[in-house]
């Protein structure tokens, strides 16, 4: 049997069960489960994977006709060239957070040694991400939830990131453990969607915990809680970072200006949507 043949195969067993699938999803597990490289699929090139890695192979395919997210199978992502393990019970990393991290950056600027604090922590990609940048920052991430905890502390290890402090907790309760003026940056991917939507979204993303997308009747649950207890952990001239739903451009920023943050920006990401707001305090 030839890679190709597999790639085919694979590519018509994805389609009978109706699962969504790209060209990149099928080679991304070829590649990590049987090796192979683009190259490979070239017409004609055998297949010279291992019975095991055929039979693995098998099984990640069967999981993701499923709707199994890829990311699950496959057990690693990147972000942000930061490689980062997940698995069931923690939000998988998307593209779209890269705006909310950059933006932060952008108005920390050259400070050394910032002190950060990332809310909603969940791998911990954001947190990672600005360790690498800020490699003298104090860096406090923050998750409820003990499945994804695991992975959070998992992933500060495996990326070296030893200027960073895990906490498990609640953000409803945490600020209390800070004093007011604490933070030069706080910085957030909360659970933004309505309650009333998760039913109906994808059903790859309905596998991912249901604790990192559900933001209350109005999605904006977390933000409240943001935006009341946490800007004011914030330094004079502190910065805030918040993740948002494509609908919460004005709603999110509605909420920090009640609250007394100035210079609020809304952010659009690659797709023209918008994505991030920031804000001073």
């Amino acid at each position: 049997m030839t890679n190709r043949d597999i790639y085919n195969n694979t590519a018509a067993a994805l389609e009978n069960s109706g699962c969504d699938f790209s060209d990149y999803d099928i080679r991304c597990l070829m590649e990590h489960f049987l090796g192979t490289t683009r190259f490979d699929l070239e017409p004609g090139i055998p297949c010279k994977a291992h019975k095991t890695q055929l039979a693995a192979f098998d099984e990640a395919v069967r999981k993701r006709c499923q709707g199994f997210p890829l990311q699950y199978i496959i057990g690693k992502w990147s972000f942000m060239d930061a490689e980062l393990y997940v698995g069931e019970g923690v939000l998988i990393p998307r593209d779209d957070t890269e705006v909310c991290v950059r933006e932060c950056i952008s108005l920390l600027g050259d400070d050394p040694a910032p002190k950060i604090i990332d809310l909603c922590s969940g791998s911990g990609a954001i947190a990672i991400a600005l360790a690498a940048r800020y490699p003298k920052a104090d860096i406090i991430a923050a998750e409820l939830s003990g499945k994804a905890f695991p992975y959070l502390l998992k992933n500060i290890e495996h990326n070296h990131a030893e200027n960073i402090t895990a906490v498990n907790g609640d953000i409803r309760t945490l600020h209390s453990r800070y004093a007011d003026g604490s933070f030069d940056a706080v910085i957030s991917n909360p659970p933004y969607i309505c309650s009333r939507e998760i039913p109906l979204l994808q059903k790859e993303v309905q596998s991912e915990p249901v604790i990192a997308l559900d933001g209350g009747e109005d999605g904006l649950d977390l933000y409240r809680v943001i935006a009341r207890h946490w800007l004011r952990k914030l330094r004079p001239g502190g910065i805030i970072s918040l993740e948002i739903g494509e609908d919460q451009g004005k709603s999110v920023p509605a909420l920090l200006r009640e609250e007394g943050a100035r210079n609020i920006r809304v952010i659009k990401d690659i797709s023209g949507l918008d994505r991030c707001v920031t804000a001073l305090v």
